[in-house]
């Protein structure tokens, strides 16, 4: 069997890189194009007398061949592309984006420690709403003012694909979706990674896995990352800095450190050596607490020393003057905060992020609009995740035939070189 399947990979690899770089919606559209197109025939080391396979091998040699055979034709191409000195990785760029799942909202169920748990009946409607039984509440875009149980990833599970996961933007309709995470080297545009995971995991959790995984695939070091506030977080970028990587991303939100800044402007000063907190006035803050769930530690005056202090009013709110002392709130990664926030003043800085911006949002762009990326075609992670290596490994042939030959012409004789060589 796996000799059949070794002596079947070219062409049916061909055949794949047809289909992701012409857009051909399915197997079955692939075949039948193949059976008249003569360039495809061509290509395929197919004669006019050839038999054409069923579209059902496709997917037989797709399942033989798995998730590793397209991560090596993946890679080669990156080789290729690295041999030609289009990756160097001096600036790199990240991120991530939505694939619609090929499954449907309304092929949801409970899971099964729900509905041990459900035993009370639904509310009735109110104001006129339609009640929706099977619990599709605000999902329900058939019909408006539905009322039901909402659905959740912890309480419901698609039963054509249970590893799709919804997943959307605050104060939105939710999808069935995967996302595939990619990093491109900025100078080229070739992409040196693309990693699927599901549609709920988001780019902050898998930032620094797939530098590692990059810088340990290629062997060699990535010198500058540059990515939206989306990986921003203090965690991100202080491992970012200790393996010797140069951040070009801002903040997760502008509002990140701003409170503590304008106290530091008003007069209180920090001695991180010794971990004291002082106040405008001189006076020592008492430690009173840490608050974990804002990554923070709090510090308190006594009411008293506040009490007489004459810029009182001007250093506290309302309810503290009235209700208790000043209380000072100094973030973890203060430090850190304040060197992004002046990062984020250079014009060097944003002139990085309006080009991360065309550059890496375009590939997205291109992949969803000629190469198939929108949807996922087929059901399961593994199996989408060939969909991306396939329409990635596409992506980087163009820039590399671009580079080679200053055309897209001669992409086949570029894919064909390695494939039977």
């Amino acid at each position: 069997m796996k000799k059949v399947a070794h002596r079947l990979i070219p062409k049916f690899s061909c055949a794949w890189c047809c289909e992701y770089l012409y857009n051909i919606n399915s197997d079955r559209q692939l075949c039948e194009e193949i059976g008249y197109n003569l360039a495809y025939r061509w290509f395929c080391k197919l004669s006019l007398t050839d038999k054409i396979p069923d579209h059902s091998s496709l997917t037989r040699i797709r399942d033989r061949l798995g998730e590793k055979t397209y991560e090596d034709i993946f890679n080669r191409v990156v080789d290729q592309c690295r041999s030609k000195g289009l990756v160097n990785l001096k600036q790199v760029m990240m991120d991530g984006s939505i694939i619609k799942a090929n499954a449907s909202l309304y092929a949801m169920k409970e899971r099964d420690e729900e509905k041990a748990d459900d035993k009370d009946d639904p509310p009735p409607p109110s104001n006129g709403a339609v009640f929706s039984k099977d619990g599709f509440s605000n999902n329900d875009f058939r019909q408006r003012n539905v009322e039901g149980k909402k659905l959740s990833n912890k309480t419901h599970v698609n039963t054509s694909d249970p590893e799709a996961t919804l997943s959307g933007k605050a104060f939105e309709s939710k999808s069935l979706a995967y996302k595939a995470h990619h990093t491109i080297d900025a100078d080229s545009r070739v992409i040196v990674d693309c990693h699927v995971t599901t549609g709920i995991v988001s780019e902050v959790k898998t930032a620094l896995d797939r530098v590692d995984a990059v810088q340990r695939r290629l062997q060699m070091h990535i010198e500058e990352l540059i990515a939206d506030r989306g990986y921003g977080s203090a965690e991100n970028l202080e491992s970012l800095s200790r393996k010797d990587i140069k951040t070009n991303i801002p903040l997760w939100s502008s509002k990140v450190g701003e409170t503590f800044s304008k106290e530091l402007e008003f007069g209180f000063n920090v001695d991180v050596e010794n971990k004291k907190v002082f106040c405008p006035e001189g006076h020592e803050m008492k430690y009173s607490s840490d608050d974990r769930t804002g990554r923070r530690s709090l510090w308190t005056l006594k009411k008293s020393i506040c009490g007489l202090c004459p810029r009182a009013k001007d250093c506290m709110t309302d309810h503290e003057y009235k209700h208790r002392s000043k209380r000072l709130a100094v973030p973890d990664h203060y430090e850190l905060f304040k060197k992004i926030r002046t990062q984020q003043e250079d014009p060097v800085f944003r002139k990085k992020l309006w080009q991360r911006m065309w550059k890496m949002e375009g590939i997205f762009a291109e992949a969803k609009s000629f190469h198939g990326l929108r949807r996922a075609r087929y059901r399961g992670r593994a199996k989408v995740q060939m969909q991306v290596y396939m329409i990635s490994t596409v992506q980087n042939l163009k820039r590399l035939a671009n580079n080679l030959y200053g055309n897209l012409t001669s992409i086949f004789e570029i894919f064909e070189s390695w494939l039977f060589a």
